[in-house]
């Protein structure tokens, strides 16, 4: 019961539904990969292959959007009183009460809920481990796919002895790309909306070079200024920022709780730091980081990302089903093309958005 009243009365949208899109969006999102590199669904409903009245993302508006894949992203704490996601929100979801206290195991709970959908899905979702499935679901006609994303570095604290363990467990998972701040500060990495926002600590350093070595994307959204500068020189591979907006764009503070636009967008000077080393920012969809409630004031933080820092850098990152309302749900990104197109945006440009720049970066951590 928890678990759907949070649903519904987070996860709304501001723009009108149905979607109408032009044919040339939809001739388009016909052409190319669309990618969304972070949706937080599994942590707030219990079924994904059905459509949900209520909600942004379920597999039936995700064909609908035509979207090819996502980063399906776990996160096992929020800035409660206890540093913890509500037990409550977990419990309602079916989480066994043993696993609530490791953030390991709430993460293999996860990623075992993801796995049934995939094995109850008669072959329309995939979650992607491989090289292989990944080239499945961007295949025409290919199933649905997700990838897994951890959100939070906590889970790797500890010994340099444990936290190989922890890595090779997620691994073994499927986790494929780990953020290494959420919401809070934790041992590794400060948080731009935590208490201290200071940088990667020497155990932080470690873990960077550890979730390369073991075949992760490293993920510097939630970061604070300083982490991401001090990630970015330690990296082999390109990183991400999953999904965030920009200050520059949107920057409102709060009067009653350290997340705000002003503490969790990136600045587009650490953005720039990420592009510059090759990466790929992903451009947000919630309302509250892009400062407007409109599918243009979600066309021009696309344009203005695109402009700053690159067409070949930016891409979606829209956080649907994270505890925000957005523009669009998952059924409404020819919207956003269409908005795009209609703005001027080369449609090349509009394809790197959409899908290849992401696309591009996976394949780099697929490939071993």
């Amino acid at each position: 019961m928890i678990d759907r009243i949070v649903d519904r009365a987070l996860h709304t949208v501001s723009e009108p539904r149905p979607h109408p899109a032009s044919r040339a969006a939809l001739d388009l999102h016909g052409r190319a990969p669309v990618v969304d590199l972070l949706v937080g669904t599994v942590l707030f409903r219990r079924r994904f292959l059905e459509r949900s009245p209520v909600g942004h993302v379920d597999l039936p508006r995700l064909r609908q959007g035509g979207v090819n894949l996502v980063g399906m992203s776990i996160a096992t704490r929020f800035p409660d009183r206890r540093g913890t996601l509500s037990a409550a929100q977990f419990l309602s979801l079916g989480v066994p009460a043993r696993v609530l206290g490791s953030d390991l195991e709430m993460i293999e709970h996860m990623v075992g809920r993801l796995d049934a959908w995939d094995a109850s899905s008669e072959g329309r979702f995939r979650v992607v481990r491989s090289a292989a499935d990944l080239e499945t679901v961007l295949a025409p006609g290919g199933p649905v796919g997700a990838f897994v994303g951890v959100q939070g570095g906590q889970v790797l604290a500890g010994s340099p002895d444990r936290m190989a363990r922890v890595l090779a467990r997620l691994h073994t998972a499927g986790v494929r790309m780990l953020a290494i701040a959420h919401v809070m500060d934790n041992p590794l990495a400060g948080s731009g909306t935590g208490r201290r926002a200071e940088g990667l600590t020497p155990l932080g350093r470690r873990a960077v070079a550890g979730l390369e070595t073991s075949g992760m994307l490293v993920d510097l959204a939630h970061a604070s200024s300083a982490t991401i500068r001090d990630a970015v020189p330690v990296l082999t591979r390109p990183p991400v920022v999953s999904h965030t907006g920009f200050v520059e764009r949107a920057a409102r503070p709060s009067r009653w709780r350290r997340y705000s636009a002003a503490s969790r967008n990136v600045r587009m000077a650490d953005a720039r730091v990420v592009s510059e080393a090759g990466g790929v920012v992903g451009v947000t969809t919630a309302v509250s980081l892009l400062g407007g409630e409109t599918a243009r004031d979600l066309v021009d933080t696309v344009r203005f990302a695109i402009d700053e820092l690159g067409a070949d850098h930016v891409a979606i990152g829209s956080d649907m089903d994270g505890a925000l309302r957005s523009v669009i749900d998952a059924a409404g990104f020819p919207v956003l093309t269409d908005g795009l197109l209609a703005a001027g945006v080369p449609e090349a440009d509009v394809a790197a958005f959409l899908g290849e720049n992401a696309i591009r970066v996976l394949r780099m951590v697929m490939a071993g």
